[in-house]
């Protein structure tokens, strides 16, 4: 990764989010196909999409990025920064989704996995979607819009984010995107 630069380190974060979300399909097959839920792995999944993909993720992109691009005269409301900030909610309402889903699974006799399968095709459905708008149709505009010092400072805002995060907390997350992209 190229550390000087705050996209790549966008794109980088969209490549082990993507992850997480292309195991949440193979989950959902299985779920499909009668298999039990493995709670505890949908734990960590909601812990990762509320933590990397919200917190860190989501934090670089809504308070950092999304106002230097106004400052730059994007407009905040419509596309494409009022549609991304509207996909990042919906992204937080499914994962919480998933989250009481899971519960009420765990709690329940009958295990009905339908909550959680709805969860996670909402999830397969919004992210693919949303990252390659973001990779192939926002993140292009920085090179044309922000200057060289623009860009550091906004590196400097992206360190100190990972920095308030912990740098061993987002390679735990990195390491479970890799751990869990073989599941099948």
């Amino acid at each position: 990764m190229e550390d000087d630069d705050p996209i790549t380190i966008l794109t980088e974060e969209h490549k082990v989010i993507l992850k997480v979300v292309t195991a949440c399909g193979a989950i959902r097959e299985k779920l499909n196909t009668g298999r039990k839920a493995d709670v505890q792995l949908l734990v960590k999944i909601v812990e990762f999409m509320q933590e990397f993909a919200d917190k860190c993720h989501h934090t670089k992109e809504e308070d950092l990025l999304f106002p230097a691009f106004e400052k730059a005269g994007v407009p905040s409301t419509g596309c494409p920064l009022e549609a991304l900030r509207a996909e990042h909610k919906n992204g937080r309402k499914l994962v919480m989704q998933l989250n009481d889903s899971a519960n009420r699974y765990m709690e329940s006799e009958t295990g009905d996995a339908t909550g959680i399968t709805n969860a996670l095709a909402g999830i397969g459905k919004l992210y693919p979607n949303h990252i390659w708008k973001e990779d192939a149709m926002v993140f292009p505009m920085v090179g044309r819009l922000f200057s060289p010092e623009r860009r550091k400072q906004l590196l400097k805002a992206f360190e100190e984010v990972e920095a308030k995060m912990g740098h061993d907390v987002h390679r735990k997350f990195v390491s479970f995107a890799e751990e869990i992209s073989d599941v099948r």
